[in-house]
């Protein structure tokens, strides 16, 4: 059966941090860091203080290509899972783009990690 897969503590934290203020079935409580699924998605924000919103991966990685045109690339290389974050800006000419902002080390067992580590990576850089 195929589940979700939702942003860890420490990245739902990053996020938060970064303005992440999205709709979530999903949270992480901020004290003892328990995780909880809802029925119906909530705003967090309200209860700020005590939760904090745990989106799953994809919606973390379109946050952060809507927001800051960052695009999360995770490829297989061998027997291990890798990441790129490409710039994707529409307001520099495609030439002058720059293909991959950082290339992430090959040395993640499964695709989420990947998508995980390339997350955190962006968050804790975001200028």
């Amino acid at each position: 059966m195929i589940t979700e897969d939702y942003v860890s503590f420490e990245v739902a934290k990053l996020l938060k941090e970064k303005g992440f203020h999205e709709p979530c079935i999903a949270t992480y409580n901020l004290t003892t860091k328990d995780f909880a699924v809802e029925e119906v998605y909530q705003d967090w924000t309200t209860c700020w203080k005590t939760y904090v919103s745990a989106p799953t991966l994809q919606m973390a990685c379109k946050w952060l290509r809507e927001v800051y045109n960052l695009h999360v690339d995770v490829g297989y290389d061998d027997l291990d899972w890798f990441w790129n974050i490409i710039s994707i800006s529409e307001d520099v000419p495609i030439a002058d783009r720059p293909k991959f902002i950082v290339t992430g080390t090959a040395c993640h067992r499964t695709y989420e990690e990947a998508v995980e580590a390339a997350l955190k990576y962006s968050l804790e850089n975001l200028t």
